[in-house]
């Protein structure tokens, strides 16, 4: 039904639509306004992925689940610009966003962008997206999330070896990997229930 994408997107195909979750946009912009030397190119990076997933699947549909930005001072005019670019090479894209914690308050500052805001727990054939990961909605068979930024740490009994971005299967909740290039992850711990993909440079692989 779903495609799990290496580049932390997930397609559906009967639907024609691409899922992603905690682009972040500009927050390499906010980082930096502190004062803080971080890489400058991060949301740019983060479009051309989603252009590239667009490209590779063939979507009619783009599906942000959440913390499209990071703050108000990432709106930036060269932020602004870089979206301008994608809304305008993207014309025949359908373009929608559950709000997240970081998203509140923004959305005053967006008009123009072809974007439509939907609640959370809101229905996509029996699908439900929300940003916070929270009970499926009545009739839905399963809820798209973001928010966690997952990721699963392989470690033996003497040693830690390191983490990946994963997708997490929980109680019906598919907790998407974050997107955006300057984010962290927060380390999930599943149970035997559960369903784990960890994201391997180009490959999708279960664990």
């Amino acid at each position: 039904m779903f495609c799990l994408l290496a580049k932390r997107g997930l397609y559906w195909p009967a639907q024609q639509t691409l899922f992603v979750a905690d682009t972040h946009f500009g927050k390499e912009v906010t980082f930096r306004k502190l004062g803080v030397a971080v890489p400058s190119s991060s949301t740019q990076s983060t479009l051309s992925t989603i252009v590239q997933m667009i490209a590779q699947c063939k979507a009619s549909r783009l599906v942000l689940l959440g913390d499209m930005f990071h703050a108000r001072s990432s709106i930036s005019p060269g932020v602004r610009e870089s979206l301008d670019i994608f809304f305008a090479t993207h014309k025949q894209l359908r373009c929608t966003l559950v709000l997240g914690n970081h998203d509140k308050g923004l959305f005053t500052r967006t008009a123009g962008w072809p974007i439509e805001i939907v609640a959370s727990g809101t229905l996509i054939d029996t699908v439900s997206i929300a940003h916070f990961p929270q009970e499926p909605s009545c009739g839905s068979r399963l809820l798209l999330c973001g928010h966690l930024h997952p990721a699963y740490r392989f470690s033996s009994k003497i040693d830690s070896v390191g983490k990946l971005p994963c997708f997490w299967l929980s109680n019906r909740q598919l907790v998407l990997p974050a997107l955006g290039e300057f984010t962290g992850t927060q380390i999930i711990y599943p149970s035997k229930s559960d369903q784990t993909w960890v994201i391997v440079e180009d490959q999708i692989m279960r664990v």
